[in-house]
């Protein structure tokens, strides 16, 4: 990769959302929650618009690879803010939810940098993880907005630990889980290479 490539108009979308995260964090964990829906929804139309440019001028071996990785760290800072709330004991959300949608990001992210450091095959975004993506997205965004509008709304109701945005993070949830089974197969011939310490040879996939 060369500082050509890495200048893509697609790449430098995919650097912004990854600056957007400290901004993001600092508001949320100041109450500051309308900025923080502002500042999340900014690096959510990032990732909408970094991908129909990357799909329009050609996808780089950096957009397959930085693209996901900032949408896993902005979405686990965002999961982290819903655990530490700090006006709800136990927070919004509770922390198995995270670790088993972090835990599948995680797996994911280092199968995906072994397989490049290894065999050299970067693994891009599958149908199932632009869903799961999209709905977590989508989620997240909600639950900040009622967050962001909550003494307009009903505070009670909002601000709990088993309350509208603990039911919502079901559907990222279930697609996560899908998601991570859906990579595990496609990927299967790769993985029994890893497992095996076999060579991975491309030109044999069928």
């Amino acid at each position: 990769m060369n500082f050509r490539t890495l200048l893509r108009l697609a790449n430098l979308l995919t650097l912004l959302r990854l600056f957007l995260i400290p901004p993001f964090i600092y508001c949320f964990q100041t109450d500051m929650m309308v900025s923080a829906l502002i500042i999340f929804l900014v690096a959510a139309i990032t990732d909408n618009l970094d991908g129909r440019i990357a799909r329009r001028q050609g996808e780089t071996g950096f957009g397959k690879f930085m693209d996901p990785l900032a949408d896993k760290l902005l979405i686990g800072a965002a999961l982290i803010c819903l655990i530490l709330f700090k006006h709800v004991d136990g927070g919004l959300i509770p922390i198995w939810m995270v670790v088993i949608i972090m835990g599948r990001e995680v797996l994911v992210t280092v199968l995906r940098v072994v397989f490049i450091a290894k065999y050299g095959q970067v693994v891009s975004a599958s149908q199932w993880g632009k869903y799961k993506m999209t709905s977590q997205l989508v989620v997240i965004g909600i639950g900040l907005a009622l967050l962001a509008f909550r003494n307009e709304l009903n505070p009670a109701i909002i601000v709990r630990n088993h309350g509208p945005i603990f039911f919502l993070m079901f559907l990222p949830l279930i697609l996560t889980v899908a998601s991570g089974v859906e990579f595990l197969v496609n990927n299967r011939k790769l993985l029994s290479a890893l497992v095996h310490l076999t060579n991975y040879d491309p030109e044999t996939e069928a």
